[in-house]
C-alpha cells in the first residue's frame, strides 16, 4: 500500500521545516537531495503516492544553471513519478510568474509548470511569497545587514510584499495532498498582509542602531550585476521591485486554516 510522500528538496529551508511537520503530524515521508536527482539516471519509489518538487535555484552560478536545475529537473521529477506510478505532484513556483515573464528565473519556473501541467498527473502549483521563519531567505539577508550597521533599500521602498508563515505553508502542503480541492490548481501562496518593504525592514531592525539607506534601482540593478557582495541579486530585486501580489482570500477559502500574521512569527 502506497503511505509514503517523496519530498525533493528536503534540506532547504521549506523542506526541513516541512519533514519536522511531517514527522509531528506521523506522515511517511522520503527524501530526495538535488544531487541524487543529478547523478542517478533513473529513481524508485514503490511506495510513494504523492511527490513535494522543492528543488529549485533563484540564481545562476557556473555550476548551476535556471534550466538544468529548475526544467530539467522537473521533467526528471515528472518521470520518476510516472515510473513510481505516484499520482500528484505538489510544486513550488513562484509569485508573479506568468506567460509574459521575461525575467530568465520566472521563464524558467514558469516552464517547470507546464511540464507538470503537461504531464497527465494531478497537480498543485503553489506560488510562493516570501516564506518567514527561523533562517528564511529574506530575514537572512537584512540580519546580515544589519550586523554591518546598514541595510539597503533598492527604489522606493514602496512595493509590498505578502509574507506567508512557514508554519502556515507545511500546513496548507499537508492539507493539499489529502483535499480535491487543491486537485489541478495554480495557487498564490502568500500571507494575509501586505506589508511595503520598508515597514518590513523597520520591523526587524526597530531594536538595533542602525542605518537605512534608500538606493535607486538602476544603481542596484549596477550593483547586483557587478559585486557578488551586493546583498540583491539580479533576480531578487526583480521579485522585490516587481511589486507582485497574489490572491489570499483563495488560499484561505480552499485551506480552511487561520493564518498567522507575520509579526507573531
Amino acid at each position: 500500500m502506497k503511505n509514503t510522500i517523496a519530498i525533493s528538496g528536503a534540506t532547504g529551508f521549506v523542506g526541513k521545516n516541512l519533514t519536522k511537520h511531517f514527522d509531528q503530524n506521523k506522515t511517511k515521508y522520503i527524501s530526495i537531495t538535488r544531487t541524487a536527482l543529478q547523478r542517478k539516471k533513473s529513481l524508485s519509489l514503490p511506495r510513494c503516492f504523492s511527490m513535494v518538487h522543492l528543488v529549485g535555484v533563484g540564481v545562476e552560478t557556473v555550476e548551476k544553471s535556471f534550466h538544468e536545475v529548475n526544467i530539467e529537473l522537473t521533467k526528471k521529477i515528472v518521470d520518476i513519478s510516472k515510473k513510481s506510478k505516484i499520482k500528484k505532484i505538489i510544486y513550488f513556483s513562484g509569485l508573479g510568474v506568468s506567460k509574459n515573464s521575461t525575467s530568465k528565473y520566472f521563464i524558467s519556473k514558469f516552464k517547470a509548470e507546464q511540464i507538470i501541467i503537461n504531464s497527465g498527473l494531478d497537480y498543485t502549483i503553489f506560488r510562493p511569497s516570501y516564506i518567514i521563519g527561523k533562517d528564511d531567505y529574506l530575514t537572512k539577508n537584512i540580519r546580515r545587514q544589519l550586523r554591518k550597521k546598514k541595510i539597503l533599500i533598492p527604489g522606493s521602498g514602496k512595493y509590498v510584499i505578502q509574507p506567508i508563515s512557514i508554519h502556515d505553508v507545511c500546513e496548507v502542503i499537508l492539507i493539499a495532498l489529502k483535499s480535491r480541492n487543491f486537485s489541478k490548481k495554480i495557487i498564490d501562496l502568500v500571507g494575509p498582509e501586505k506589508i511595503m518593504f520598508t515597514r518590513f525592514v523597520k520591523n526587524i531592525s526597530s531594536k538595533f542602531n542602525v542605518d537605512i539607506e534608500k538606493i535607486s534601482a538602476k544603481q542596484a540593478y549596477l550593483h547586483a550585476l557587478n559585486n557578488k557582495q551586493f546583498p540583491y541579486g539580479v533576480e531578487d530585486l526583480n521579485i522585490l521591485l516587481g511589486n507582485f501580489q497574489g490572491n489570499y482570500n483563495k488560499l484561505r477559502k480552499l485551506s480552511g486554516i487561520k493564518f498567522t500574521r507575520v509579526e507573531k512569527t
